[in-house]
């Protein structure tokens, strides 16, 4: 049984002209574009993956930023710090 392809090949377009003259130099174009479609297919079904895990991720960190932001962190006070005047001044005095 012989299988016919039509291709709709544009010779002024050159992504046509380079498929073409790569399909031209495969030893059996016909095993060559069956590799292709099959590598179209594990491409699409890894893409579909890698959707679908980004998704998760997102849900994800979605979630998890819900949870952080439920209930803020509070501060610890600062500790206050008095300055010692006779000091300040002595410092103040080296420095000059």
């Amino acid at each position: 049984m012989s299988l016919i392809f039509h291709l709709d090949f544009d010779p002024y377009n050159a992504e046509h002209r380079k498929a073409a003259e790569w399909l031209s130099d495969q030893p059996n174009p016909t095993e060559a574009i069956v590799r292709l479609l099959k590598a179209a297919r594990e491409g699409e079904k890894r893409l579909a993956q890698w959707e679908a895990l980004a998704s998760r991720l997102a849900e994800e960190i979605g979630r998890v930023s819900g949870n952080l932001s439920v209930a803020p962190a509070k501060r610890p006070a600062q500790i206050q710090i008095e300055e010692d005047p006779e000091s300040a001044r002595r410092l103040d005095n080296m420095f000059k």
